[in-house]
This record gives structure tokens, sequence and C-alpha cells, in this order.
């Protein structure tokens, strides 16, 4: 892996935006391209945990190498890598996993041999190489999504061509902590059949989705498959909407609902329309939900959003085809479209990655075609047009006038997401756990508090310190620390 030393930062990459309908809830905060004289291509996106962005896919000169770039929060380049010690590679999917390493699926070709492998690597934050390994037979194999399990593990979705048909059939693969395989499964029938999206379900199973080929014209069935923790398959559904139907993301959601997302079209039409179906753990369809028009919508990613929402990330061009834009499509836990937002310009822009950040913005990433200046990564950050930060607070009359060793100790948290756990520590030593939050109505809030937190804690004479930690529902942690006084006939809190 070398430093790539042509990086280039363009700015107002978005500068003009298609009109929206009046519920619009994001605003531009910046936009970014980064290439190189080639074809350079992204995938796939992240927020790590120092609040830098990450995007990997593919730089292109004569052949494809795995490419990553790191960036600042305010999207200015901080590095950029490529890993060229394969004839050709690539990146569909990577993750911050919970050692703060990254971990890349792709493919990966050797020279001599002309056939892809199924690529797995973990990197360090400034891009070194942890470990990589790739994974197939005698066909092709090729990774889609990684995540990482409960245990610890990662799983991916992808597919392999090593069979007895030689057409590509579903892989999921699950492996340790190093990246060493514990089992993995094939799913799929004598035609083109590739699982694209995989997450883990309450019960350390897994959902996956992707589609399955026809033999009648190349057609596709959208599938979604339930594995246990051991790669058994459990239940499938089909969707045959139209007759091209296909799942590109799937995530368990917090109710514990599967959700997955991708696009679908009649055979006679050229135009896809983006897709969206919602299922209990059993499979049951709950509801589906179509959205486009006379142009081609296609969502690439989901998420679950920090109010409880689904937002879609794709793309949308013109019956022309000489235009298309990066999409954004927002539906409440129903289904139902809230908002919706084409990024125009006068060139080819492909969404293929959706993050929600830690300031629950929205993170696009994909590639552009600006006419005369070649294929670029492209990167689009979204903020709320309202603030939605988590923060807390303490009161500024927190006053006690008692000798008693014990404090009630008070604060403010405000959030527009979900926050999991409080804990409260007090010179170092853990003294307080909470994970029951009980959010007040606006309508009966006093001060304008979302949730008023009141804790006792046990002070020592003289100066204490007090750190309150929240943990929120992406596992984000915010602290804060204050110095407690308790003093020989009263104590107070500054």
């Amino acid at each position: 892996m070398k430093l790539l030393t042509k990086i280039i930062a363009l700015t107002a990459l978005f500068a003009l935006l298609a009109a929206s309908n009046a519920r619009a809830q994001y605003v531009v905060d910046w936009a970014h391209t980064f290439g190189g004289d080639g074809w350079d291509e992204a995938n796939t996106c992240l927020e790590t945990r120092d609040g830098d962005i990450m995007i990997s896919g593919f730089a292109k000169l004569k052949e494809k190498n795995l490419w990553v770039v790191k960036m600042h929060s305010d999207g200015t380049g901080r590095w950029g890598k490529t890993l060229d010690e394969y004839f050709s590679s690539g990146a569909h999917s990577m993750i911050q996993d919970s050692d703060s390493n990254i971990v890349i699926t792709g493919y990966a070709t050797r020279k001599l041999e002309y056939q892809s492998n199924l690529l797995l690597m973990k990197i360090d934050t400034l891009g070194n190489i942890i470990w990589q390994k790739t994974y197939g037979g005698e066909g092709d194999e090729e990774g889609y999504q990684v995540i990482q399990c409960k245990d610890g593990g990662y799983a991916v979705a992808g597919m392999t061509s090593s069979n007895a048909d030689v057409d590509p059939n579903w892989f999921i693969m699950k492996t340790d902590h190093n990246g060493n395989k514990l089992w993995d499964q094939q799913f799929g029938s004598s035609n083109d059949d590739r699982a694209l999206g995989i997450a883990q379900t309450y019960d350390e199973g897994f959902v996956v989705t992707g589609y399955i080929g026809t033999a009648d014209g190349g057609r596709k069935i959208m599938s979604i498959v339930k594995l246990n923790a051991d790669g058994a398959d459990e239940w499938s559904q089909m969707y045959y909407i139209n007759d091209w139907c296909a799942g590109t993301s799937i995530i368990a959601t917090r109710d514990s609902m599967v959700v997955a997302a991708g696009y679908t079209k009649a055979f006679t039409i050229t135009d896809y329309d983006a897709l969206l179906v919602k299922t209990d753990m059993n499979g049951d369809t709950l509801w589906t939900r179509t959205f486009g028009d006379e142009d081609w919508q296609e969502a690439t990613g989901l998420i679950e959003a920090y109010d409880n929402t689904f937002v879609l990330g794709g793309f949308t061009s013109s019956n022309r085809k000489d235009h298309s834009s990066f999409l954004m499509m927002k539906f409440d836990s129903r289904g139902n479209l809230l908002w919706d937002h084409a990024f125009k310009r006068k060139s080819l822009d492909y969404a293929k990655c959706i993050f929600e950040t830690r300031d629950h913005g929205i993170l696009l990433a994909g590639t552009t075609f600006s006419f005369g200046k070649g294929w670029d990564m492209a990167v689009l950050k979204m903020l709320p047009e309202e603030k939605t930060d988590l923060f807390f607070s303490f009161p500024s009359d927190s006053l006690s006038t008692t000798l008693k060793k014990s404090l009630t100790f008070e604060m403010c948290l405000n959030s527009f997401g979900v926050p999991i756990e409080a804990r409260v520590y007090v010179n170092g030593k853990l003294q307080v756990i909470e994970s029951d939050f009980q959010k007040i109505a606006a309508e009966n809030q006093q001060s304008g508090c979302d949730y008023p937190l009141s804790y006792p804690v046990n002070l020592k004479y003289g100066k204490n310190i007090v750190k309150v930690e929240i943990l929120d529902y992406k596992n984000y942690t915010f602290e804060k620390s204050i110095e407690v006084y308790r003093l020989p006939g009263y104590d107070f809190v500054r």
C-alpha cells in the first residue's frame, strides 16, 4: 500500500440544488471530489470515531486498484492510499470495528490467474495494513458488504461462481476477529444471483438481501433470507413486484423488524423505481413502497436515522440519460414519503453509499463524471436544518448547604436521537448506571429539558471530580466533567 500523491479536492460540487418540497429537512454542509487522471469511484463511506470521514472504492489508470481516502470533518483531504499488490482490486464496503480499525471487503485479482477472489482486509486509521485475506475457489468471488458481529467477528455478503453451473450464487461468510473463516453458505439458482446487503438481528442471526436471476430474459427477483447464528437458513421471502426487482441494502431496525431497499421496474420499461420493504422477524411482509416517476430512481443504500425514520440514498436520472443526480429519500416508520431531494448538476453523479454522522447529518458518496474532466470520487455532506445535537448541562443553581455525604446530582439531557445509557463517575469510580430514560412530552417540558436526570452520588471532603457519560444509539459517547467541593458547613457545585 502506498500513498497516492495526487488527491484533488474540489469544492462546490453541488452548488446548484434541485427544487424540493416545502418539508425539506436537510441543507448542504459541504461537497468535495477526489481523483487523479483516471477513473476513480467511491462505493463505501463512514465517519470515524475521531470525527474524520473515510471513503473507499477504486482508482483506475491501467487497471483498478483499491483506493482509500481519509479526510477531515469538513471534507478536506488528509491522505489517500492504494492497494497495488494485486493485478486489480476494489472496495465495496467498509466499517470501523470495535478496535477502531477499518475493515474493508471487495475483490482482488492476481494477474496470472485473471480470477477475482473475495478480499477482506483490516487497516488502521492511518491506512497501514493490519491483515488482509482472500477467499475463493475455482471461480470468481466478490464481497459486497461487511458487518461486525456481536461476538467481534465479521460477516460478509457477496457472490461466488465456484459452483457446478459457474453462474454467480449468493455467498455468505462468517469469520472470527482475525479474518479466519468459520463458515460459509451459498444460495441461488442456475442464473446470476448476488447477495448485496447483510445485517445482524437481535438473536445474533442474519438477514441478507440481493436478487435471484431467472432464465427468461435476464429478469431479477428480490429476495430476503434469514439465517441463524450458524448460517443455517430459517426463512426466505421473494418479491416479484415487477419483472425486475433487486435488494441492495438491508437493516435490522431498532424495533426488531427488517427493512430492505432496492429497485424495481417492468421489463418493457427502461426506468427503475426505488423500492422499500418492511417485514417482521418471521419474514411476514408488513408493507412495500415504491418511489419513482418518469425518471430513473435507484436506491443503493439505506439507514435508520436518529428520528426513527428511514433514509435512502441513491441516484436519479432523466429520460435523456445524459445526466444523473445524487438522490435522498426520507420515509417514516410506516413507509410514507416525507422528503426527497435530487442534487442536480450538468454531469453524471451516482451515489453508492449513505451514512449518518454523529451530528445527525447525512453523508452521500459515489462517483461523478464532469464532462471533460473524467470520473472522480464524490462526497456530499448534509446537515439537518434544525439543531439535533445530543447535549446535557448542569443547572446553574445546583447548590447544597448540607454536611451529608450524599448529594443528589441533577442535570438536563436534550437529544433528538435515542440515549441508551448514562454513567456517573466520582473521582474515577463508577457510581451510577442508568438505562431507563423517560422523555417528557414537549407540552409538559419545563425549561426545554427532554430528559431531566437526577442521581445520588457520594462525595469525599474537599474536591471531587464528577464525570457523566451518555451513550447514544449509534454507540457515540458524550461526556462532561465538573468539580464538586464538599466543604465543612456547606457544599456547592461549580
